[in-house]
């Protein structure tokens, strides 16, 4: 494990941090946003997403106002929904802290991930290659929140309890045999700036060759919102709405939570698309994930991040001995290889059909490729030269 809390961030980070935030100075903020805090937890959560409201939300069917989630991050409208047993939602109306929610039916997270849209969205290149090794990262954007049962505070500002159940992720996944960089850099105080200075935390990490990454946190509702068997607390996935690889994220988190419900099912309390980026604009496999709430213990949390871990291992690695050919622990495989390939595919085909339709024939797309592979290779020759 190597333990990042040093700041040397290349020069190449620096060109994606600025365009990054050039992107998201191009999204307004919400009208009704407040300046003071009014709780630990409130979400003070991005820069699109820093409003504060008191309590937590609660999310509710708009047709039999069954409560569908509870969540301590601000809900908006158009933000949506996965549930556990695959319910899709998505939210039409906010009155105060209910956000009413209408069924969008169940959906089916075992098929091909729907690699159109992540062409749409402008991801075109794969960010894994099949024979790179693996490197995951782990920090915490809010490195103070902890757990009351546990430690006594919901909140210790020099690193709290959430810190042990990243430092437990990292182990589990060690011991699944990949390679794991982790920040335990605390990023307070839990304001609107938490983001941006972990965002300077992200950089550093893709400097040192991380391509997937996790946000740890917990959120801050009542216990049994989050109540597994046992101890063991249930964790819910977070995606930003607010950024260019949205639907590779999108894509992502189904195809984890899939992969997880095989494996532990119930583990995956649901995914939240939430307005906000959470960084994950910077790279396309970057998840936040709240590990149970305050109100559970941290030993739960860190019994439900260590079956988390075998998770991901089987995601990135594959099955254990019946790993994908040519593929060894630590490296690429799997449903993560299968979407890469499907990202690729998809991609040339769009890319074929754009130009058919743009340039009016077969016959003209043909042309256009072999001129650009030409000039190409001749600044190629010129720059070997």
């Amino acid at each position: 494990m190597k333990v990042n809390k040093q700041r040397n961030i290349p020069r190449i980070s620096i060109i994606i941090l600025s365009l990054s935030l050039a992107f998201l100075l191009l999204v307004p903020l919400p009208a009704d946003c407040y300046t003071e805090p009014v709780e630990e937890k409130t979400p003070l959560d991005d820069f699109q997403d820093h409003c504060v409201v008191t309590g937590y939300f609660t999310m509710k069917d708009a047709a039999d106002e069954s409560i569908i989630m509870k969540t301590a991050r601000r809900i908006h409208v158009d933000d949506e929904y996965i549930t556990g047993s695959n319910t899709h939602y998505i939210v039409e109306r906010v009155e105060g802290n209910t956000a009413w929610a209408r069924s969008l039916g169940d959906i089916d997270l075992s098929g091909p991930p729907d690699m159109l849209g992540v062409f749409q969205s402008g991801m075109l290149s794969p960010v894994l290659k099949a024979d790179d090794p693996l490197t995951i990262a782990v920090y915490h954007s809010h490195g103070a929140e902890s757990y009351v049962p546990s430690d006594g505070e919901e909140s210790i500002p020099e690193g709290g309890g959430i810190l042990d159940v990243g430092a437990a992720f990292v182990q589990a996944l060690e011991q699944e045999g990949l390679e794991v960089n982790y920040s335990d850099a605390t990023h307070v105080p839990h304001d609107a700036g938490a983001y941006n200075r972990s965002r300077r935390t992200v950089e550093e990490l893709m400097g040192e060759d991380a391509e997937v990454f996790f946000d740890v946190h917990r959120d801050a509702v009542p216990a049994e919102e989050y109540k597994a068997d046992g101890d063991m607390v249930q964790i819910q996935f977070v995606v930003g709405r607010q950024n260019q690889n949205v639907e590779v994220n999108r894509e992502y988190a189904e195809s984890l939570k899939n992969t997880t419900d095989e494996l532990h099912p119930n583990l995956i309390k649901g995914i939240f698309m939430a307005r906000g980026s959470y960084n994950q604009d910077i790279t396309p496999l970057a998840l936040l994930l709240e590990v149970g709430s305050h109100e559970n213990t941290k030993e739960g949390a860190e019994e439900s991040i260590a079956l988390f871990a075998e998770s991901v291992n089987y995601y990135f690695a594959g099955p254990g001995e019946e790993k994908v050919e040519g593929t060894a622990d630590g490296t690429v495989g799997g449903t993560a290889l299968r979407t890469v390939l499907w990202v690729v595919l998809i991609a040339l085909l769009a890319s074929g059909a754009y130009l058919i339709i743009s340039t009016g024939s077969i016959e003209e797309a043909r042309a256009k490729i072999t001129h650009f592979f030409k000039r190409e290779f001749a600044e190629f020759k010129g720059r070997r030269k």
